[in-house]
């Protein structure tokens, strides 16, 4: 094999080897689901940890669309499932989470912000993320810790664009 081909054949591994990684989420009306498979870090970058913010952004764009189509909605947080496998380990991460929604009929029962604060290898505490999260609206959070200690704070409130109405009640 020539010195060029040798090259060529490398490019291609490391241009696949760090390619950008890819969270499956899938999102109905009852919820929205999904699992990240891959390397814990890629270049310093823990991506696996990313999955994290890859789901909230996804929920809270669900939210706002049921809530814009009058299904209004809400997150069950005391049934969201949060694993992770192969953490810490050399080879790939198994991150899953499933995050639940009910219907509920009072628009200012409904949710329409979802986000979260947490990580790996550092305690996390939830006065902290009431402090970050003080100027939003009906805010509701609940702690999730994996056997693996992946810790993080889900957090619902009621964006002020879309329920402004319901800050008085």
């Amino acid at each position: 094999m020539t010195q060029f081909a040798t090259l060529l054949l490398l490019a291609a591994f490391l241009s696949c080897t760090h390619s950008e990684p890819e969270y499956d989420i899938t999102c109905t009306e009852n919820g929205c689901s999904g699992t990240y498979i891959g390397p814990e870090f890629v270049n310093g970058s823990d991506v696996a940890h990313q999955f994290s913010n890859h789901m909230a952004r996804r929920v809270g764009e669900e939210l706002k669309e049921l809530y814009r189509q009058k299904k209004y909605t809400r997150v069950v947080l005391k049934e969201i499932q949060m694993t992770t496998k192969g953490m810490n380990f050399i080879g790939d991460v198994t991150y899953s989470l499933k995050i639940p929604f009910e219907s509920v009929s009072d628009p200012c029962e409904a949710f329409t912000s979802f986000d979260h604060r947490g990580g790996w290898g550092h305690k996390i505490k939830e006065s902290g993320v009431r402090h970050t999260f003080r100027n939003k609206q009906n805010l509701q959070l609940i702690e999730k810790i994996t056997p693996e200690g992946l810790q993080e704070f889900w957090v619902q409130f009621q964006h002020r664009d879309y329920q402004s109405q319901c800050e008085s009640k």
